[in-house]
């Protein structure tokens, strides 16, 4: 079992990263890939976050984009789960559907109730946009 940051975000692995420590409310850019309980790739259709910064790589399974470390640009797994993380650094975590996309999920990508296991890696602190 890995370290469990809150019920339901669980850190499966973690490489720390030598940069600064990530900080709410400041823009960074993240590359994230996620899976379904039974390995699946998430596969996007379109970029979110920032999207005149944010692009979709690896046949759409992973994107790369500026996101504020807060509950607006985040999903509350995604936000709980780079929590105490350094620029730099990457982490595995595993995240339940109700910090997640819950019962709605995300048409044509992750159905209801999903289990998640999400790969986020923080590259560097972007320029201040506004908030």
């Amino acid at each position: 079992m890995g370290n469990v940051l809150k019920p339901g975000v669980e850190v499966l692995e973690e490489d720390l990263g030598s940069g600064a420590k990530v900080e709410k409310r400041k823009f960074y850019r993240f590359r994230i890939r996620m899976w379904l309980s039974r390995g699946d790739p998430v596969r996007w259709s379109r970029p979110w976050g920032l999207i005149d910064r944010a692009r979709i790589d690896d046949e759409g399974t992973t994107l790369v984009t500026d996101l504020r470390v807060d509950r607006e640009f985040m999903f509350s797994g995604l936000f709980y789960g780079v929590q105490g993380m350094f620029v730099g650094g990457t982490r595995k975590l595993r995240v339940a559907p109700h910090l997640a996309y819950g019962e709605k999920g995300v048409p044509g990508s992750i159905p209801p109730n999903a289990l998640l296991t999400i790969e986020v890696h923080v590259f560097l602190t972007t320029i201040r946009h506004r908030s």
